[in-house]
């Protein structure tokens, strides 16, 4: 976990000092879930003992149900940080894009992160999810993170 990662958490109200964060998640697959948790497991670790790390994720097949795309939205609106962890495509799948609006819509007014976790730049390129993404950040008035498994973060 890198000094950048760490100064968009402050930014975004979530100081290292803080008592809870509360992370929802939407991962495509087992890959993009274990990519979620090892970026969980790095945040823990900067976070320290004294704080507590809740974590849920959602898979996109989950969120093509309706009952269950509503839930996950009240998670993500009480979220600090969501995490959307995908594979390189053209753009957003539809139940993902689905579940963005439902949660935006009802979207809380406290700081909050936005992070992307895409796959390592050699096997795709993920230019139109990430300008999808920042535009989700910009109507969320949210701080927008992305990282690929192979490259640093970047904004």
């Amino acid at each position: 976990m890198d000094t950048l990662i760490m100064a968009k958490l402050r930014v975004a109200g979530m100081h290292p000092h803080s008592r809870r964060v509360r992370a929802v998640a939407a991962s495509e697959d087992s890959t993009t879930e274990a990519r979620v948790d090892e970026f969980c497991r790095g945040l823990e670790k900067h976070l320290g003992e004294t704080c507590e790390l809740s974590k849920q994720i959602w898979l996109l097949s989950e969120l093509r149900m309706p009952q269950l795309r509503a839930i996950a939205a009240a998670d993500a609106n009480a979220a600090d940080l969501v995490i959307i962890s995908v594979h390189h495509a053209e753009g957003l799948p539809p139940e993902l894009q689905d579940w963005i609006e439902l949660w935006l819509a009802h979207k809380r007014k406290q700081p909050s992160l936005l992070v992307a976790l895409f796959d390592p730049v050699y096997s795709g390129v993920s230019a139109a999810l990430r300008a999808a993404l920042e535009a989700v950040a910009r109507r969320g008035h949210m701080e927008f993170l992305v990282q690929s498994e192979d490259a640093p973060a970047s904004v």
